[in-house]
């Protein structure tokens, strides 16, 4: 089997798209080991090195995997999804009987075990920061930074900033997991999260985002930064959440009414 040699584009290319239409078709089917780089240089009359680009692209898709000494798979289970439009629900945190955080809640309806590596510190307000909690640039705030992990592979880096006054001696000033999640925290400190403002945007990741994902070459990310307001109208968090392109679906749920 040969590329089209009048096509445009490179050859790995076209092989990165045949080898993905096999995927998606079923043909290579989830968890089945991916043919070798000699068989695919064989059956498709192309060299090893467009082979590596073409199994590549499809490794930064999330596609296939590699295992060391055994060789290359058919990713088996799919993205997790992110229900970005649940992870500030607060119906959704009540009816968790304040026991779980979000974030285990939907990590471990998709079949996964949740865990997060929690750190905290005070900082000056980033410009970009300070502006959407109101503050000037270099005011100081407290910032929550997480490692999430879904059977024990990180999956999200999730930084929230806060205006140093409303949690200070509070809980969330303590690394240690907080079962009914910040929103819960806020609230009780008398600041209810009632509304959001969340900016999406796509870029490659940076080499600490990198190195903290275990992202492959050429992975891209999403960056959701998502903005909480509490009933004053006053911004009282800032999330950023970091989201490796190969490994979550953003999910909306938009009501028509």
């Amino acid at each position: 089997m040969s590329l089209n040699p009048a096509d445009s584009r490179p050859l790995y290319q076209q092989l990165a798209s045949t080898l993905r239409e096999r995927i998606q078709s079923g043909d290579l089917d989830r968890g089945d080991r991916f043919p070798t780089e000699s068989e695919l240089t064989e059956r498709y009359h192309v060299s090893r090195n467009t082979v590596r680009l073409a199994l590549d692209v499809l490794r930064n898709e999330g596609l296939v995997v590699s295992q060391r000494g055994r060789g290359s798979f058919v990713r088996a289970e799919p993205a997790l999804r992110y229900y970005a439009s649940l992870t500030g629900s607060r119906k959704r945190r009540l009816e968790a009987d304040r026991r779980r955080d979000t974030f285990s809640q939907q990590i471990e309806a998709q079949g996964k075990k949740a865990r997060q590596v929690s750190t905290v510190e005070t900082v000056p307000a980033e410009a970009e920061i300070a502006a959407h909690l109101h503050l000037s640039p270099g005011d100081p705030v407290a910032v929550r930074r997480r490692v999430m992990y879904a059977d024990d592979q990180p999956l999200q880096l999730g930084d929230s900033y806060y205006p140093l006054p409303i949690v200070q001696n509070s809980k969330i000033m303590d690394p240690a997991d907080i079962i009914e999640g910040t929103d819960q925290v806020l609230e009780d400190l008398g600041h209810t999260p009632v509304r959001y403002e969340d900016e999406i945007t796509c870029r490659m990741p940076t080499a600490e985002e990198a190195t903290k994902l275990h992202l492959g070459p050429a992975t891209p990310v999403g960056r959701l930064l998502r903005t909480s307001f509490d009933q004053n109208d006053q911004p009282i968090e800032v999330y950023q959440v970091i989201l490796p392109g190969d490994r979550h679906v953003l999910l909306y749920e938009v009501d028509a009414e």
